[in-house]
């Protein structure tokens, strides 16, 4: 599989959920542009330090973003008058970066593989994920005062997956156990978890 590199300071892409991001640097823009023109799918790169951020040689691995990552396919949602672009990235699944491919571009283009997940939730873990959804819909209707985009992120929060994804954007506060969350292969791991963080009091609700 190939697949476009956006790397970004601690930014985690999960599965099923939307990421907006605002694109301004010149070679990020080419890059959303043929990403949509051949439906080429973008990695979100997770960086700790952009001080390490160094130049990649094909055949190299990019040691400057974590190996895991999350990816998907980018639509623009707004063209701006200065150049600058508002684009949704659609969370589809996450994948392990490879090798820089020579395409002669600005941005790194990389070998990746898809990494398969366990999405079948335990009976017995419903009531963990029922309290996660509470808390998350409580932090939806406190946070975002429009009622459009409200109803939006409820209608989508249906499966295991999109209310795992969501509460751990936006309630984890900490960017290396959202990572780690993403890290995790089976939606149980994830549960239970995160069940455990809110359960120690440590998130913002």
């Amino acid at each position: 599989m190939e697949v476009f590199l956006f790397p970004l300071v601690n930014v985690t892409l999960f599965p099923r959920t939307t990421k907006p991001l605002n694109v301004f640097e010149p070679r990020y823009l080419a890059m959303v542009r043929e990403a949509v023109r051949s439906q080429t799918p973008i990695a979100l790169g997770f960086i700790e330090d952009p001080s390490k951020v160094t130049a990649v040689q094909p055949g190299e691995k990019v040691s400057f973003v974590r190996e895991i990552a999350g990816f998907g396919q980018a639509q623009i949602i707004e063209e701006r008058v200065n150049g600058t672009l508002l684009v949704f990235l659609k969370g589809e699944g996450k994948l392990r970066l490879g090798k820089v491919l020579d395409k002669g571009r600005p941005y790194i283009v990389c070998e990746a593989e898809i990494i398969p997940e366990e999405n079948e939730l335990l009976p017995q873990l419903q009531t963990e994920l029922d309290a996660l959804f509470r808390s998350l819909y409580r932090w939806i209707e406190t946070h975002i005062p429009d009622p459009t985009q409200r109803d939006i992120l409820l209608r989508n929060l249906v499966e295991p997956e999109e209310i795992v994804g969501s509460f751990a954007s936006y309630l984890v506060r900490d960017y290396d156990m959202q990572h780690m969350v993403l890290e995790f292969k089976d939606i149980n791991e994830k549960v239970r978890f995160l069940y455990r963080l809110l359960e120690s009091g440590e998130l913002t609700t």
